[in-house]
């Protein structure tokens, strides 16, 4: 009994590339935007990686789209452990709440197991006007992106898609955490274009380096901004 080769799992994951790809990739961006509950979107994250994958097969030799993919996936895991150690952006178990009255964090809504910002009202009506505005120009006849062919259009959507909303995510926010879910999404979005002006190794590894970077740069402004309270005393 052999075990699958990539080439054997894209065969079987064939029905989610193209068009399928593109639109979770869009779903998962708008999750990451609208979503202030950290643990949902890093899974959304995640999930955006694996599809961005299927992206980047179209462009890249599989084995390159699995650097992408397994890049991505190790800024998820880094973040991850980072979000747990400052108890998912909540009070720090070893803090206690007379020393957070000079922080003023957003208001969070618990509901059920889910925290939701007070500011989703706006964050859902901007969300929207993006979505008008990737909708409007992916759909000019005219409209092309450099190096992007026409029968694969659906790179173009995810392409507007995470370059639009990873903007809009760093601008809303100015919680660490948040902003760099908005940094990596454009950088997924900047890689699948570059990916189709050139091919070389050697800048997928550069590329594959800065999103680790910025991974790291990421968790640690999250623990100073959480371990600031716990400092002052």
């Amino acid at each position: 009994m052999s075990f699958p080769t990539i080439f054997d799992w894209l065969e079987r994951l064939q029905g989610l590339r193209g068009f399928t790809a593109a639109y979770v990739v869009l779903l998962t961006a708008v999750l990451v935007v609208i979503i202030w509950d950290w643990r949902v979107a890093l899974a959304a994250l995640a999930v955006q990686y694996f599809f961005a994958g299927l992206l980047f097969v179209d462009l890249l030799d599989p084995r390159l789209a699995m650097v992408k993919l397994l890049a991505g996936w190790f800024a998820c895991l880094i973040l991850y452990f980072t979000a747990r150690q400052v108890n998912w952006g909540g009070r720090p178990q070893d803090v206690s709440a007379n020393e957070l009255d000079d922080v003023t964090p957003e208001k969070i809504f618990q509901v059920g197991p889910l925290r939701i910002s007070a500011s989703l009202p706006l964050r859902l009506l901007l969300v929207l006007v993006m979505l008008g505005l990737i909708a409007s120009l992916f759909q000019r006849p005219d409209f092309a992106l450099p190096a992007i062919a026409d029968t694969m259009s659906y790179l173009s959507l995810a392409i507007l898609a995470l370059l639009g909303l990873g903007v809009l995510g760093l601008a809303l926010t100015s919680e660490p955490l948040k902003a760099g879910l908005g940094v990596l999404m454009f950088m997924t979005g900047f890689e699948l274009f570059y990916s189709a002006l050139d091919q070389s190794a050697t800048m997928l590894i550069i590329l594959a380096a800065v999103n680790l970077g910025l991974a790291v740069i990421v968790a640690y402004l999250v623990q100073m901004r959480h371990a600031i309270p716990a400092l002052v005393d």
